[in-house]
């Protein structure tokens, strides 16, 4: 699966989208952990479209987006504060399957 690319208007839409939604995993001070990743992971193969809440600073918050766009093959689409909301397409393999 190859990372999707998104136009700065297709990122707007899920923004707004990402509005409404609640934080569907919660990062506390332990930081990014395998867990927390494959939580991630998960969550985005059941949504496509996910907010996580971070604890720490922005630097942090920052580094963590970074880390989650790398590992769980997403993009953040947006953030505000310690809230940031990450997208993914879904697998071809999965709608061939179903």
């Amino acid at each position: 699966m190859t990372d999707p690319i998104l136009s700065s208007r297709e990122k707007k839409e899920l923004r707004g989208v990402a509005q409404r939604l609640r934080p569907v995993v919660l990062i506390g001070k332990q930081g990014l952990t395998p867990t927390i990743l494959a939580e991630i992971d998960s969550a985005l193969d059941r949504e496509r479209l996910v907010k996580v809440k971070f604890s720490g600073d922005r630097d942090t918050v920052r580094e963590s987006c970074s880390t989650i766009e790398s590992e769980v093959r997403c993009v953040c689409v947006g953030g505000v504060g310690k809230t940031a909301s990450f997208f993914r397409e879904r697998a071809q393999e999965d709608s061939e399957e179903s």
